[in-house]
């Protein structure tokens, strides 16, 4: 269906305007730009500005002094979208940018709430992390797996053969451990508590018996030989 252009979309389309769309008048200024290479980074620098208040917000930070060491973690308008051990901040940046496309920004006011629940689990304040987790930006398959294993209880262990069966797919137990590896948001949700059948922990971030797997078991009163 066609639609008359309004005077203001005339102007602009003659060069006399603005769009009044910012991101389209950010690319207008990049298209426009001209040879040079401050020209382009000042351009680039609109456009990502333009971008950052288009695409949903994500704020991050870290908390200190956990029985696990520094953790990061940052959240989203639909929750927390990653949680990581120690590491350093440009990891965790280069990590959140690719995988939910948007511009972190660091906010312990932002994600106050979260740090302090998540707190006074590791330390033993409290029995759950009652928290929104955001896992859009997972396969259907790793997401199914993740939603399962939120729901093993604190204190108690499943294994990678039983969570495979719970999803309806029990041949899928070497998928179903590469999709606890890849979990974004460790910890809220409990990929330590699914170990290997024959009773053995199995690997956690990709460590064999990790250090961490254990600390957490141990913290939530499951005995480990």
């Amino acid at each position: 269906m066609n639609k008359q252009l309004s005077n203001q979309d005339t102007k602009w389309l003659d060069g006399k305007g603005s769009s009044g769309d910012p991101l389209t008048s950010a690319l207008d200024v990049l298209y426009t730009s001209g040879p040079g290479v401050e020209a382009t980074r000042l351009a680039e620098v609109a456009l990502q500005n333009s971008l950052s208040k288009i695409l949903s917000p994500i704020y991050y930070d870290r908390i200190d002094d956990t029985p696990v060491g520094p953790v990061w973690l940052a959240a989203g308008p639909r929750g927390l979208v990653g949680v990581e051990y120690n590491g350093s901040e440009e990891n965790f940046l280069n990590y959140l940018r690719r995988v939910t496309k948007g511009q972190p920004q660091r906010s312990g006011e932002k994600v106050a709430a979260a740090k302090k629940m998540l707190l006074t689990y590791l330390r033993g304040g409290s029995k759950r992390i009652d928290v929104d987790v955001d896992l859009s930006g997972i396969t259907p398959f790793q997401r199914r797996v993740l939603e399962e294993t939120r729901k093993v209880p604190r204190g108690q262990v499943s294994t990678y053969a039983e969570i495979a069966r719970r999803i309806g797919n029990p041949k899928a137990v070497r998928a179903v451990g590469q999709a606890l590896r890849r979990n974004p948001v460790p910890i809220v949700v409990p990929c330590h508590r699914v170990i290997a059948s024959d009773g053995s922990l199995g690997g956690y971030g990709g460590e064999l018996r990790s250090k961490r797997k254990v600390q957490l078991l141990k913290l939530e009163g499951v005995a480990i030989n």
